[in-house]
């Protein structure tokens, strides 16, 4: 993630940020389901998913799906790349932390003392 905070930082500022910039539920069940896949590849952004597999993995509809992606989008808490046709779009989840900033991985530099 950043040098900032880690992943339960982003998600303790997400709901500080909810008392000012409230999402719906379905927003904040999209972003937390976002925030699990982006875990689970180790930050690889963009995460490429289709909208049938998040409907899916969140139990909304496809319209539902992308009615929350929209809200988030307009809120500051993501930004989608569409690739065009059927394929997945790609996501990058925003930060919470200093607002707007894309999460990303820091490479760790070698410990010179184990060379």
């Amino acid at each position: 993630m950043n040098a900032l905070g880690g992943w339960v930082a982003e998600i303790r500022f997400f709901y500080k940020r909810q008392v000012f910039y409230p999402l719906s539920p379905h927003g904040q069940a999209l972003w937390h389901y976002l925030m699990w896949r982006a875990n689970e590849v180790f930050w690889q952004l963009p995460l490429r998913l289709s909208v049938p597999e998040i409907a899916g993995a969140t139990h909304m509809s496809a319209a539902m799906v992308k009615k929350a992606r929209t809200e988030l989008e307009t809120s500051g808490y993501i930004l989608t790349e569409s690739y065009g046709g059927s394929r997945p779009a790609g996501y990058v989840l925003l930060s919470c932390i200093p607002p707007g900033k894309p999460l990303e991985i820091k490479p760790k530099i070698a410990d010179k003392t184990t060379q």
